[in-house]
């Protein structure tokens, strides 16, 4: 019980909001359906706010941890170990949370530097997540 409620504590800012949006995955039959062969990190940094959002993807389960994101050493692959890396302001991650970003849009952003991406294949990953979230029809 000590553990769990360390782990809550660490949960600070954007990995906060991230957590209440993903970890219904971890009760979605889909979701852990299709994500049981996969293990991976994916780094989330919202870049107007302080702490960056790692989702720990092992095999149909789903964890997040804060990391401070300043300064920007605490972000580096070698550091954390993340297989994909995306940064954006928060606004832009709400709307491809909830489906209202397209990805041509998405490649746009990146392509003007609004967003930075590392590790697209992964990428897709999240935006497959977004997508069973979204999806009234299980």
């Amino acid at each position: 019980m000590a553990e769990m409620n360390e782990e809550k504590e660490k949960l600070r800012g954007f990995p906060v909001l991230i957590n209440s949006v993903l970890s219904p995955l971890n009760e979605n039959f889909k979701f852990q359906e299709k994500f049981k062969n996969i293990k991976t990190k994916i780094l989330l940094n919202a870049s107007n706010l302080k702490y960056a959002a790692l989702i720990l993807i092992d095999h149909g389960s789903l964890n997040i941890k804060s990391i401070p994101n300043k300064p920007k050493a605490n972000l580096k692959k070698k550091k954390v170990g993340w297989n994909a890396f995306l940064e954006m302001e928060t606004q832009t991650f709400l709307t491809l949370a909830i489906n209202r970003t397209s990805i041509i849009r998405v490649a746009k952003m990146w392509v003007t530097r609004k967003i930075k991406i590392r590790g697209i294949r992964t990428l897709l990953l999240l935006l497959k997540m977004f997508r069973i979230l979204t999806d009234h029809g299980e």
